[in-house]
C-alpha cells in the first residue's frame, strides 16, 4: 500500500489558497497510485492561527471549505487533513470552544475527525487558550488496495508524541497517546505536526520518533510543515520510521515536497523505496555547508580580524596651510 506525505507550505488564514496546496497534492498522490495522504497539522488554516479562531465566521468558514474540499478531492484517495472543529459540549460542559483536530476526508465526505489530546502551553505555544484536549485515542480501519483486508491506522497530533517518559525521563502529561494507540494493537502511527524549528531539533525528533518505534515495535509516519509564520520557521524534514528503527524515507528541509513510501501488509512494516538517499543531517536536520554550491569568487585573504588592510591615501596635490592652537587654521580680520 502507498502512502504519501504532502510536505506543504501552508498560509495562516488562507482557506482557499491552503485547500489548493492540499488538493494538488492529492491529485498528484492518487496518479501515482498512492492510498492515504498525509498533510501538516492544521494544514487548512495554517499554524499558529492565533486569534482568528476567536472569530466564529472563520471557524465557520473552515468548516465549509473543508466539506468541499471532501468533495473535490480524488474519490479513492483517503486524505488527512488538519483543521479545528467546534466543541458542542461547551456550552453545557464548559471548557474552550473548539478541537484542534484531524479530518479523514474520502469519498467526498469527511468520514471521522480526531482531537489532539496533549495541548503545548509554553514556549511558542499557547494551545490552551483556545483548544479543549481530546479525550479518547484516534484511530480508523483502511481498507487496502485492490483488497478486501484492512490495517488499522493510529493518528497523533504533534505534541501527543512528546511524552514518552522513557526517552525524557519523566512525563510532563498524565496520558501517553502513543502507548494507549499501541495496546489498541493499531498497525501503524501517524502523527501529523507543524513542528518549528530550532538548531538541532531534527536530531532529537529523530530519536525520539526512533525510540518510540522501537519500544511498540510500529512503524511511525512523521509530517511536519515548512514556511515562516510570523516568529516561527518551519522545517519539513518529515520522516518515516519501520519497526527497527531504521529510516524509511525523509522529505527535504525547507521546502514543499511529495514523499510516497510503502507498507507491506505481510510484515505489518514500512519497507525501504528506491529513492536515492538524502545527505546525512547535521545540526538542525540542515545537510553540510560543504554541499551547497558557491557562486560567488573567494574573497582575497583580510588581516587584523578578518578586515581588508588599510590602504594608505594619496597625498593631496595642494599642500594645507600649518594650523596653530587646537589644530585650527588663524583667523582672518573681518573688512567693513
Amino acid at each position: 500500500m502507498k502512502i504519501a506525505i504532502a510536505q506543504l507550505n501552508p498560509t495562516i488564514g488562507n482557506l482557499n489558497d491552503n485547500a489548493k496546496q492540499i488538493l494538488n497534492a492529492a491529485k498528484e498522490a492518487a496518479d501515482l497510485g498512492v492510498r492515504l495522504l498525509l498533510t501538516p497539522e492544521l494544514s487548512l488554516c495554517g499554524y499558529p492561527p492565533r486569534d482568528l479562531l476567536l472569530n466564529p465566521s472563520f471557524v465557520q468558514l473552515m468548516a465549509t471549505t473543508l466539506s468541499q474540499l471532501a468533495r473535490d478531492l480524488p474519490p479513492d484517495l483517503a486524505v488527512l487533513v488538519g483543521t479545528v472543529e467546534e466543541n458542542e459540549r461547551s456550552q453545557v460542559d464548559g471548557g474552550k470552544p473548539l478541537f484542534n483536530s484531524i479530518a479523514w476526508l474520502e469519498q467526498g465526505k469527511i468520514q471521522q475527525i480526531f482531537h489532539k489530546r496533549l495541548l503545548p502551553t509554553y514556549d511558542v505555544f499557547d494551545e490552551h487558550r483556545y483548544f479543549e484536549p481530546g479525550l479518547k485515542p484516534n484511530l480508523f480501519p483502511l481498507n487496502l488496495q485492490n483488497s478486501q483486508s484492512e490495517i488499522l491506522i493510529g493518528v497523533t497530533i504533534c505534541e501527543d508524541l512528546w511524552n514518552d517518559e522513557e526517552f525524557w525521563g519523566k512525563r510532563s502529561y498524565a496520558i501517553n497517546p502513543i502507548a494507549d494507540l499501541a495496546k489498541l494493537g493499531v498497525d501503524m502511527i501517524l502523527n501529523i505536526s507543524a513542528s518549528p524549528y530550532t538548531v538541532g531539533k531534527q536530531k532529537l525528533r529523530e530519536a525520539m520518533l526512533k525510540h518510540a518505534a522501537i519500544r511498540y515495535q510500529k512503524p511511525i509516519i512523521y509530517a511536519n510543515q515548512i514556511g515562516g509564520n510570523d516568529d516561527l520557521i518551519f522545517d519539513g524534514n518529515s520522516v518515516a520510521f519501520n519497526c527497527e528503527g531504521e529510516v524509511v524515507c525523509r522529505a527535504g528541509g525547507f521546502k514543499t515536497d511529495l514523499v510516497i513510501l510503502e507498507f507491506d501488509p505481510k510484515k505489518q512494516d514500512l519497507v525501504s523505496t528506491n529513492d536515492p538517499p538524502l545527505p546525512p543531517l547535521h545540526k538542525g536536520g540542515m545537510p553540510p555547508l560543504s554541499n551547497h554550491p558557491q557562486s560567488d569568487p573567494p574573497l582575497p585573504p583580510h588581516t587584523n580580524g578578518g578586515m581588508p588592510p588599510q590602504q594608505k591615501k594619496p597625498p593631496t596635490d595642494t599642500p594645507r596651510p600649518p594650523h596653530q592652537k587646537g589644530g585650527r587654521p588663524p583667523r582672518k580680520k573681518h573688512t567693513q
